[in-house]
Order: structure tokens, then C-alpha cells, then sequence
């Protein structure tokens, strides 16, 4: 598979080979722009100047009319329909964004739009009067109006506050592709042609404004909002004496606009409220802008950058002080020494309306002032805004490149960056089947989720495993390298590989295939170890290092000895390597990958203890045993990429057969998913009035070994001897979701059960009769959501054998057949109403039916709950007087019938039932560990019994029952697990007789209680 991969990957568009003649074309934009607030829109006229500098003769040309996308009807609309969001979908005027272009000229020349992607109007297409020939120029004039919507996605308004991310007719990239017509999806952002600005705002004079370029002209608000004692520099000469404005004093104010002529009339009106100013750029491929009158402004600068930050009343703290201001100069520091000196005069940051943040050239939009986002998105800066990639192509080029480098600077500070948090989540999806490859088209991704983990996380383990191939110090070289090359150029992977093999000096087209264009598992693992003496006196280990994965990387090689450590590389290509260490003093372990930077899923095999006492006091947890050890919290549990972790706990309980009981258990976990192995030995000093139960038990779970690994499989195995009970169990399931955030996912399961009985004096006659079972059980699972409904179902079918050395009667003395069928449908909806409200319900319908006779008692339907089958391995549940079985303690396990009022003990063999729940939350914290909700419901469960079930007071047969009340329901995080306290109060129950423990014999309305840990459905 794996060369047959490389082959395809090498013949994709995007992987180098042999590069036309690199080219770029020439454009100049002059804008003219009226914001009307009352509307919300602004408007003006717009003359671009385009040069094709391309080899091939042109006869379209076409714009970007990003705003059109936050509206109904658009493209990303219809994105988010399939994943089941509602952002812009269902918008109202005056709510929706829009861009409209009208008047629209070519060379003086009237043409009309064209729609490509109708009804999508993100992208815009005119034919030319004539063909423009190479080396040729045209001139675009065109009339405009864009409204940002209510609804912010990257750009936005709410009340005086604009941030204008996208508004202007946008020239099309013109490449070696061709025309770069793409209509704006959530996954992607841009791909725009350098070029120079020149925009002149006219706004209300009281707008604090601020935007990509320089305002060589004009007030943009900042002395006024100046929060510092530093006066404002505005570096109006950046690009030398205000290039093509033109200053004038009208009475008090300046009047600006630029030269007359061939370009632009005056723009200045001389309106009283209002002001002019004139904004000036080159060499940069978007032109963002924000206002709000409310800005704050604070300066400064980072060598001949200054630094211009613009932040909302309430945001003093965080924002104010010189905070941002400090945080952006910290960030241009960084960036400058890992790449080179930032390309433009200035850099802008504000706190726009959104959070996350969004990069623009010269400019950033952030949601806070947190320095890792500030350096994040002033690293697009380099590798988006100068290294101009195209977002849509190669999405990895940029959001994975400037989480590499926002990574490099946490880890230049001493903190932990975003490697091993990035790497275990793409092993995750590799283990899944769920990764697709970083190189795909932005809209080719599966989903939202899947594009941005592909060209977020693994987009920067590119990055990092290239760094990890080459080395540090080359990788520094390949950096400043290619940004000094290709700054204010389009970059793409044949560049960025020339740069890195021309630098490294190797051939790295099978390391690109892979890791950009393929998403194989990587895993190496110790083979044979020989060691010998040297003739010096020191010692020879020789190691074999052996590749059992698909994936290819150099691979460190550690021997770990008394007093010194010797490192080599394996290259990682041949399925055996062998490698020879010196040392000075005697091995004691051998370790592939030991600081785990090649991404191998395994690192179980990785590991040879030579000696290991010694190995014990040089490595911590001995390597050999793979096995970490800790204390369990019972609510959590520690994981490790590089081993095995064991969780030890004290367990004790309480019933009435077994008396006290203490034990032992053990849980072992690897990478969250594997080695889920569970151990656990038990020992009861029996009740004082039982004699001759004192007894060791045991429990054995082994779930999901790495030596049974199969995509999308889970194998569990267990076997018991607990109270009374004996048996073991086989599980096998298989698990998909087509999409990682949204749709159904499924699950096949298939288990084998054996549940015998040794000691009857632990069965609760009312739940078991004393017999065995084997069954053999097939289910088919889903859950789904389908808009603002949460939907879950399962269908159970199997069969099985009881068996009894005394024959197969009930407890009530009825025969049983051996042999039972045993079938169910499970099916629940939830959703929200309003904020605060839930509504759903459940289904359920049992039957299990022998040839004549009735099944065992514990594979019959419960109407209470879930049958003791279930309850197996609860031991707070399983055995008469534990703790949630006590005679006073009113527990409810969810299940079967579910009608919770009813006696845990009354049981049919075969029951249909309805459940429906409304609830009112009170206290949402989804953050919060104690009381992260605190909701009140009303509920309503109903049953119907079939067969001839009697009831435990009067041994009449149980028919039709039900109950309703009110509930409380509590929601907890304790470590990583998440549960729910419920209590609920059914107020009426309709066969008073069926109530828990026997104590139903009175009226239907009356004080009932039940108490549950888990939620109803």
C-alpha cells in the first residue's frame, strides 16, 4: 500500500515537479467609501488597475463578494445546513450581510455580471471587451455597497461597531490554475493578489477607525481615544511624503483627498459630523478595516514597526495599560528572529466583536488579548499575509505552519506547546480510520471538524516531524530561508520543499507524500539486542530496530546504561535496521523513540529492559513492565502516550449475604482506547447470621489489547467469580461515524455470556431464579442529531440455554424452558425548547419467550429498570442489603420499562413502554465541577406487561401501570467523568401495589421518592 501511496501522491498537482516560470500579476486598487450608518452599509466606487503579467491570454476576469456568503442562499449557508448549524440561514433584512456591484466598466467599456455559482453570488465574472494579452493592462471601475451582518463570522456590526473583515469587490487570484474562483465555505479563508491601496473612509467625525495600511491623511480617531501618555505616531511618511494625497485646510479641520486627474475626483465634501481619511498600502493582498466610536487606542512600536491597538470600553484590564500593546511587540520580536523583519511600516490589533481571531495584512481581529493569540495571529502575518498561500489549495500551509511557530514560542518560553496535545489527537483520528490528509481542498474535507484538525493539528505535526527529520538548527535555516526568498510571493509545497531540501540538503519527497498526503501508522518497536565487551574495557550493544508499520521516519535509538546514555538515528526505511552503540558502562535498557516525536501509535513495543533493577532507578517506572503505577481516584484515571498506566484502589462494601467485603482493584489504561484492562480481588467475611460464605472472589476484564487492533473494532473479555455468581463474557464492537461532529453514528455489537450460580443465597428471589444462562446476544445502535433533536435507538436480538443440576423451575415453582429467545427495541429524542427547556422521550418494547414455558426470571423484562443481568457488576446493586439494594433505599437503574416507580423486583416476558420528560434548567456552568446544571423536570412513564408476570404484594398478573411527578436533576464533573443526581418524586402511581420495596399498597397519589446517578434516559 504504501508505495502504491507515494506513486499517487507524487502524481497530485500539488506535489513538486518541474515549476513554470513563476509569475504574479500587477494590480492597484483606488477606493472611494460613505459609510451610512443609519442603514448600516457602505458604499462608493472603485478603479482598479490590473497588469497581466501571466504567460496567457485573458478573457474574463472575475471578483470576490465575500460578504454575499453570511446571507441566505450562499454556499456557506448550505455548509452549515449539512452539519446542522443555522448561523446566516435563516437571517432577516436588515440582519444579513450583502455585497452588490453595479455600473460595472472594463476599459470604459459596460459589462455585465455573470454568476458562476448561482445561487451562490460570493464570486463574480465579467467577459472582457477585448483579450488581455499578456503584459497587457485594463482598468476596472465599478460602483458598490457591502453590510456587514448582525451575525459575526469574521466581519460583523452591532450597533456603531463595524469590523469590516470583507467589503470590497476583491480581484480574483489569476495562477498557474487559472482563475481562483472560489465561493467563500466556512473551511477556507483567502487568496488574494498583491497589490496597492489606496481607500479613502468618509465617516462620522467621531469614529475611532482602524485599518490595513497607513492613514497618510485624515483623522482616524486615535489622539482623541489615546489612552497612553505617549503621544500617537501615525507614520503617515512610511512610504515617503504621503503618496498621492493631498492635504488642504477648510476653517478648523484638515480636508483630505487624493491627486485629480486620471485617478480618483476629490473625495473630501466638507459635510459638517463628517471626516475624510485617506488610507495607503502596497504589497499586500486584503485590505481590512474596523471602526466603533468607542475605541480605545494605545501605541507602539517593535524597531521601525509601529504597533497600533484599538480595544472596546470594559477591556482595561486585559487590553489596557500597555497590555496588548506589550503582547504585539513581544510577538513581532519572535516572529523577526524566527523568520526575518516584518515587511510592512505598521501592525494593528483590535478586539472585534467575534472571538477566536482572524489575521489581515498589517492587521489582526482578535476576541481577546491573550498572548498566544496574538502571536498566533500575528504569525499569518508571515505565513499567510507575506508567504501568500492559497488558503483554499493548501489550508496546512498556513494555519498549519503558524501553529508550528506559535508552538516554538511557548516552548521558548519554558511552557508546554501545542506538539503533544496536536500529535495524540491526529493518533486518535489515525486509530479511527477517521484522518484525512492534510493536502485536501478546503471544501473536499468531510466536514468543518475534519478540515480543521487536518490542516490545523495536522498540518503542524507536518511541520514538527520535518523539524524532528532535519533537526533544529536546520530547520531554522529552512525558515528564515524561505520567507527571505518568497516574501511578498505565492508560496505553495513546491516551494516550501525546494527551500527544505535545498537547505537540509536531502531528498525529501517520500517525507512529504507521506505526512502531507497520506495519513498511514507509524510503528517501530525493539527487536533483538546483543551485547558484548569492547577490547577498551567499555561495551558494544547492538540493536535491531524493526519497522511493523506502514509510516517512515528517522527514528532516535536510546541505550541507556549505568553511567552514560549513547543516541543514534535509525533512518526508519527497511523493515529491520541494525544499529551499534558504545557505551562506557553496561547497558541496562534499550528505548526507540524515547522523547516520542516519530508519531508511534505503539510505543508498548518500544522498550528493552536489560538490567532491570538498575533500569528501575535510571528511568522511573520500570520500562520492561510498560506499567506505571499510581493511586487511582476512581473518578479519573492517568493516561501516558508511552506506556501503560496501572490505577490502584482500595474497594470496599457491604450486603446482607456476604457481610462486610475488602479487596483490591486494579486498572490499567493505554492512550485512552487501549489496555482498558480492569483487575479486581475481593474478599467477605460473611453476614453474622449466614454461616459458610466467607470467600475470595475475583473479576478479570481485558478490554481492547494492542495486539487485536482493528480500525474502528473493541474486543472485551471478562471472567468473575462474584457473590454466588460465576461466568465470563466476549465482546466485539464495531464503531463509524462518517463525520466527526455531526451524523449518525453506528455501532454492530456481538457478545457471548456466561452466567452461572454457586451460591443461591446471594440471588434476590424477586430478580433471579437459580439457574444458569449462556447467551449469545447481536445489536445494531445509533445515535444521531437531526436539527435541534438528539435521536438514539438500538434493536437487541439473541437467544440462550439455562441450565440447573435441580431442574428448570421458577422460584415460584413454574417450569422454564431450556432454551429462550430474547429480543428489544430502544429508542429516545431529546431537544431544546427555548433556552432553558428540555423535552423527550423513550420507547421501549421486550420479549423473551421459551418454546412453551416462561425464561428465567433474570432475563425477563423489568418495569422498574434494568434487569439484574445488567446490574452484574454493581456491587452496590447486585446482592440483597447493598448499598443502593437496601430495603429503604429507593435506587433506580434505567432500563426496561423505566417506570420508576414500580418495585425493581416486578418483571414480565415481554412489555412495551413510554417515558417523556420536559425539563426547566435553572444553572448551567458547563465549566463548573460541583453544580455544572441544576435543572427541575416533570415526568410521565407508562407500561404495558404481557404473560402472566404477578405482582410481589398479591400475585395478581401485572397489566398496565404507570406514574408522574417532579424531579431535581443535578449535573457533576468529578476528574474526567461526568454524571447526573436525580431524584424524583412520583406523586402518582397507578397500581399502588406495584410500588418500590412493597410499600405501595396505598393510595396512588402519595410521597414517593427515587434516587438514580444516572439521567432516566
Amino acid at each position: 500500500m504504501l508505495p502504491i501511496l507515494f506513486t499517487l501522491a507524487l502524481l497530485t498537482d500539488t506535489t513538486p515537479g518541474p515549476r513554470r516560470p513563476y509569475w504574479q500579476q500587477e494590480v492597484q486598487y483606488d477606493i472611494t467609501a460613505r459609510l451610512d450608518e443609519a442603514a448600516g452599509v457602505l458604499a462608493g466606487h472603485q478603479r482598479m488597475r490590473y497588469v497581466n503579467r501571466s504567460p496567457d491570454t485573458l478573457r474574463t476576469i472575475a471578483f470576490h463578494l465575500h460578504l454575499n456568503a453570511f446571507r441566505p442562499g450562499s454556499r456557506w449557508a448550505a455548509a452549515d445546513s449539512a452539519e446542522g448549524r443555522r448561523r446566516f440561514n435563516d437571517l432577516k433584512d436588515p440582519a444579513y450581510a450583502f455585497n452588490h456591484v453595479r455600473d460595472v466598466r472594463v476599459g470604459g467599456v459596460p459589462v455585465e455580471a455573470t454568476w458562476p455559482f448561482a445561487p451562490d453570488s460570493t464570486i463574480v465574472r465579467f467577459a472582457l471587451p477585448r483579450p488581455l494579452a499578456p503584459g497587457d493592462s485594463t482598468v476596472v471601475d465599478l460602483d458598490w455597497d457591502a453590510r456587514p451582518s448582525t451575525t459575526w463570522r469574521r466581519q460583523g456590526r452591532q450597533g456603531r461597531h463595524y469590523d469590516f473583515a470583507h467589503w470590497y469587490p476583491k480581484v480574483v487570484v489569476y495562477d498557474r490554475h487559472g482563475w481562483e474562483e472560489q465561493p467563500l465555505y466556512p473551511a477556507g479563508e483567502f487568496y488574494g493578489e498583491f497589490a496597492t491601496y489606496r481607500v479613502a473612509l468618509d465617516v462620522p467625525a467621531d469614529q475611532v477607525l482602524a485599518a490595513t495600511g497607513v492613514p497618510v491623511c485624515g483623522d482616524p480617531g486615535w489622539e482623541r481615544a489615546n489612552r497612553l501618555a505617549r503621544p500617537v505616531e501615525y507614520g503617515r511618511d512610511a512610504y515617503g511624503a504621503r503618496p498621492g494625497a493631498v492635504e488642504a485646510r477648510r476653517g478648523d479641520r484638515t480636508a483630505c483627498s487624493w491627486l485629480q486627474g486620471d485617478v480618483l475626483p476629490r473625495v473630501d465634501r466638507g459635510e459638517p459630523g463628517r471626516k475624510t481619511v485617506l488610507w495607503y498600502a502596497e504589497q499586500v493582498h486584503h485590505f481590512a478595516l474596523s471602526m466603533d466610536p468607542e475605541y480605545r487606542y494605545e501605541g507602539g512600536r517593535f524597531g521601525n514597526v509601529l504597533v497600533h491597538v484599538l480595544y472596546r470600553p470594559g477591556d482595561e484590564k486585559g487590553w489596557g495599560g500597555g497590555v496588548a500593546v506589550k503582547r504585539t511587540e513581544v510577538a513581532l520580536a519572535w516572529l523577526d528572529q524566527l523568520y526575518g523583519p516584518f515587511g510592512w511600516p505598521q501592525v494593528t490589533n483590535i478586539h472585534r466583536l467575534e472571538g477566536g481571531g482572524t489575521e489581515f495584512p498589517m492587521m489582526i481581529h482578535d476576541g481577546s488579548a491573550s498572548q498566544g493569540l496574538i502571536v498566533h495571529e500575528l504569525g499569518h502575518n508571515y505565513t499567510m499575509g507575506l508567504l501568500a498561500n492559497n488558503e483554499w489549495r493548501e489550508g496546512w500551509l498556513d494555519e498549519g505552519f503558524t501553529s508550528f511557530n506559535t508552538s516554538l514560542f511557548f516552548e521558548a518560553q519554558g511552557a508546554k506547546g501545542t506538539y503533544e496535545g496536536n500529535e495524540e489527537q491526529i493518533l486518535d483520528f489515525d486509530l479511527s480510520g477517521q484522518s484525512e490528509p492534510a493536502s485536501l481542498r478546503a471544501q473536499d474535507y468531510k466536514d468543518f471538524l475534519s478540515y480543521n484538525v487536518s490542516i490545523y493539528s495536522r498540518g503542524e505535526l507536518f511541520f514538527q516531524e520535518l523539524r524532528d527529520a532535519v533537526g533544529d538548527a536546520a530547520m531554522r535555516r529552512i525558515l528564515r530561508t524561505f520567507y527571505e526568498r518568497w516574501k511578498f510571493r505565492h508560496v505553495d509545497e513546491q516551494a516550501f520543499r525546494e527551500v527544505a531540501e535545498e537547505v537540509s540538503g536531502r531528498d525529501l519527497s517520500g517525507f512529504f507524500a507521506q505526512w502531507l498526503h497520506g495519513t498511514v501508522l507509524t510503528d517501530y518497536a525493539v527487536g533483538k539486542v546483543k551485547v558484548r565487551r569492547a577490547a577498551d574495557g567499555g561495551y558494544l550493544t547492538q540493536v535491531e530496530v524493526r519497522r511493523k508499520g506502514e509510516g517512515r521516519h528517522p527514528v532516535e535509538v536510546a541505550v541507556f546504561a549505568q553511567g552514560d546514555t549513547a543516541t543514534l538515528r535509525a533512518v526508519g526505511d527497511a523493515p529491520s535496521e541494525r544499529l551499534e552503540f558504545r557505551t562506557r558502562t553496561r547497558p541496562v535498557a534499550v528505548r526507540v523513540d524515547p522523547r516520542v516525536r516519530a508519531h508511534d501509535w505503539n510505543m508498548l513495543n518500544n522498550t528493552r529492559v536489560l538490567r532491570p533493577k538498575v533500569a528501575d532507578l535510571l528511568l522511573g517506572n520500570p520500562p520492561g513492565r510498560r506499567t506505571e503505577l499510581y493511586l487511582d481516584p476512581w473518578f479519573s484515571r492517568r493516561e501516558r502516550r508511552d506506556r501503560v498506566t496501572q490505577g490502584w484502589m482500595p474497594v470496599a462494601w457491604y450486603n446482607d449475604v456476604g457481610g462486610v467485603t475488602l479487596g483490591l482493584r486494579a486498572r490499567d489504561n493505554y492512550l485512552g482506547r487501549f489496555e482498558e484492562n480492569v483487575f479486581l480481588l475481593t474478599r467477605s467475611v460473611g453476614a453474622p447470621d449466614i454461616e459458610g460464605v466467607e470467600r475470595w472472589d475475583a473479576f478479570v476484564r481485558l478490554r481492547n489489547p494492542v495486539w487485536l487492533r482493528a480500525t474502528n473494532w473493541s474486543q472485551a473479555f471478562e471472567g468473575f467469580r462474584t457473590e454466588g455468581r460465576f461466568g465470563g463474557r466476549a465482546e466485539f464492537t464495531w464503531r463509524r461515524r462518517e463525520h466527526l461532529a455531526f451524523g449518525p453514528e453506528w455501532h454492530h455489537t456481538a457478545e457471548l455470556r456466561l452466567v452461572g450460580v454457586d451460591d443461591g443465597r446471594y440471588l434476590d428471589p424477586g430478580q433471579y431464579d437459580h439457574l444458569g444462562i449462556a447467551e449469545l446476544r447481536l445489536e445494531t445502535g445509533v445515535t444521531t442529531r437531526a436539527g435541534a433533536w438528539a435521536l438514539a435507538g438500538r434493536v437487541s436480538v439473541g437467544g440462550g440455554l439455562a441450565w440447573s443440576k435441580d431442574g428448570l423451575e421458577s422460584a415460584a415453582g413454574r417450569p422454564l424452558d431450556p432454551f429462550y429467545g430474547r429480543a428489544f427495541l430502544e429508542a429516545s429524542a431529546r431537544r431544546p425548547v427555548g433556552k432553558r427547556w428540555t423535552v423527550g422521550g423513550r420507547f421501549f418494547g421486550g420479549i423473551a419467550r421459551g418454546d412453551r414455558n416462561d425464561v428465567a426470571k433474570q432475563r425477563q423484562f423489568y418495569l422498574g429498570g434494568s434487569d439484574p443481568i445488567e446490574q452484574l457488576g454493581n456491587p452496590f446493586l447486585r446482592t440483597p442489603g447493598a448499598l443502593l439494594a437496601g430495603r429503604d433505599v429507593n435506587y433506580q437503574a434505567p432500563g426496561g420499562g423505566n417506570v420508576r416507580a414500580v418495585d425493581a423486583r416486578v418483571s414480565a416476558p415481554a412489555l412495551v413502554a413510554l417515558t417523556a420528560e420536559l425539563e426547566r434548567a435553572f444553572v448551567e456552568r458547563p465549566r463548573a465541577r460541583l453544580f455544572n446544571r441544576v435543572a427541575v423536570g416533570a415526568f410521565g412513564d407508562v407500561a404495558r406487561a404481557f404473560g402472566d408476570a404477578p405482582e410481589p404484594a398479591t400475585g395478581a398478573p401485572v397489566r398496565w401501570v404507570g406514574d408522574a411527578g417532579l424531579g431535581l436533576r443535578i449535573g457533576h464533573r468529578l476528574g474526567q467523568t461526568p454524571f447526573q443526581t436525580r431524584f424524583d418524586v412520583p406523586v402518582w402511581l397507578s397500581a399502588p401495589a406495584l410500588g418500590r420495596n412493597g410499600k405501595g399498597t396505598g393510595d396512588r397519589f402519595a410521597f414517593r421518592w427515587v434516587a438514580s446517578v444516572q439521567a432516566a434516559f
